[in-house]
């Protein structure tokens, strides 16, 4: 009887063994040097590992007022311990005064239908003086990691998935995105972007270092369960015995209920938020201690037609335009004649699908004393081909194209504009009287 139940908790113990050991391999790291560790190759990237970098058109060069992106370098980081999560190395990215969107990727096998994690530990820094001294807080990096499900290796391709935003400055923070592999082989990316908020974000320095990188599987592929099979012995053969018919009464009818109504979800689209601040010291930043600014007019416009306009309220209440489609767009602010525009007057930004894109605009009082000559009503108009005047002028992947001809749709929303910057008069009036 002893013996039965040393052999039980032997057996017992062998079957937990044979569980830790599955559940291990199933969080094998998949990728090739993971914790990026010497040797480098030549171009700077990691063994292991390749480069990818978003590039504007060489007239962009250099217009930090409107934002571009330029190819960075990159270098094994090995003398600062700070700039090292883990090992011996870490994968640096950066550039001197050009703002950026770039990182390094990897092609793996894996299993078709499996469902995969990729992580990475990343940390940057944005400012006009040298290491040690502290990041820029205020500026945005907006660091993210990628999967494509079907291994391509292309960073723009449709089917990558991105995680959210992180802003790492001065400090190791974490990104994680999963997916279900849709082939043999998966892409994974590390990814950071000075340039998709880069205006007036060109710094002496600009740098992400990304190190401890991990990709596991997290869930095998769904197995198809048999349907079970009846195992109670068949039905005996029909007889032909006649079955007695019999008048049948007729019933109530029965009062149909009504079926449930699905609730339609909201369309799915990308957003851009805008909003404006008041610049009161003219930096081109918004400083803790500084407003919103109201009547600002916004308007937005895609490649082919101007998509929505709107006004601000002076208020943190950012004006949102929803349900867009994905794809590039244009962003101009238009300001009133007591004011200054203290940021750029436009900007490009390019969001996904399920994407949320977010720009603040900068103003503040005329500082010569002056205003503009025209009215606001005219200041409105004269707006009113400033966004794809601008965009055919700058060669732009994102450029617009201005429209042939103007619709009623668009006379209409102007006329809505001027009416509504009239009504508001009073509340610049008021935040004005406040910056004062």
């Amino acid at each position: 009887m002893k013996n039965s139940w040393k052999l039980l908790v032997m057996l017992l113990l062998l079957l937990g063994l044979s569980s830790q050991v599955q559940s291990a391999a199933a969080q094998t790291n998949l990728l090739q040097n993971a914790g990026f560790e010497l040797p480098y190759n030549a171009d700077g990237s990691a063994n292991g590992w390749g480069r990818w970098f978003r590039n504007s058109s060489a007239d962009q060069f250099a217009d930090c007022a409107n934002g571009y992106h330029k190819e960075p370098h990159w270098s094994a980081e090995t003398v600062s311990a700070s700039l090292i999560h883990s090992g011996s190395a870490s994968q640096h990215v950066g550039n001197q005064w050009d703002t950026w969107a770039a990182g390094v990727l990897q092609t793996v096998s894996v299993t078709p239908g499996s469902t995969y994690r990729f992580t990475v530990w990343a940390r940057g820094r944005a400012s006009n003086e040298s290491f040690p001294a502290p990041s820029e807080a205020g500026l945005r990096m907006d660091v993210q990691v990628g999967i494509d499900p079907n291994g391509s290796g292309l960073w723009n391709d449709a089917d990558v998935k991105w995680s959210g935003f992180i802003q790492p400055h001065d400090t190791w923070q974490q990104a994680s995105v999963e997916i279900t592999a849709t082939g043999d082989k998966v892409t994974v990316f590390t990814a950071a972007d000075y340039g998709l908020q880069g205006v007036n974000q060109c710094r002496a320095h600009l740098d992400v270092w990304f190190d401890s990188a991990e990709l596991i599987e997290v869930g095998p592929p769904p197995t198809n369960t048999p349907v079970p099979q009846p195992t109670s012995p068949p039905p005996p053969p029909a007889t032909s015995t006649p079955i007695p018919t019999a008048t049948l009464e007729p019933t109530a009818t029965a009062v149909p209920t009504e079926a449930p109504t699905n609730t339609p979800e909201p369309p799915a689209g990308a957003t851009i938020c805008v909003n404006a601040f008041a610049d009161d010291n003219g930096n081109g930043q918004f400083d803790s201690s500084e407003g919103y600014m109201g009547s600002v007019a916004f308007r937005v416009a895609n490649n082919t037609q101007v998509v929505g306009q709107a006004i601000s309220t002076g208020t943190d209440e950012a004006v949102c335009f929803e349900g867009l489609e994905a794809g590039a767009y244009q962003i101009e602010q238009v300001v009133l004649g007591p004011l200054e525009m203290t940021t750029a007057g436009t900007t490009s930004v390019t969001v996904e699908s399920g994407q949320t894109a977010g720009v603040q605009f900068g103003s503040r009082l005329r500082q010569d004393g002056a205003t503009q000559p025209t009215s606001d009503a005219e200041a409105v108009a004269d707006a009113a081909t400033a966004v794809s005047t601008t965009a055919a002028e700058s060669g732009d992947e994102t450029a617009v194209d201005a429209p042939e001809e103007g619709g009623l749709a668009a006379w209409s929303g102007l006329a809505l504009l001027i009416v509504a910057v009239v009504l508001l008069g009073g509340i610049l009036f008021a935040v004005l009287r406040r910056t004062a």
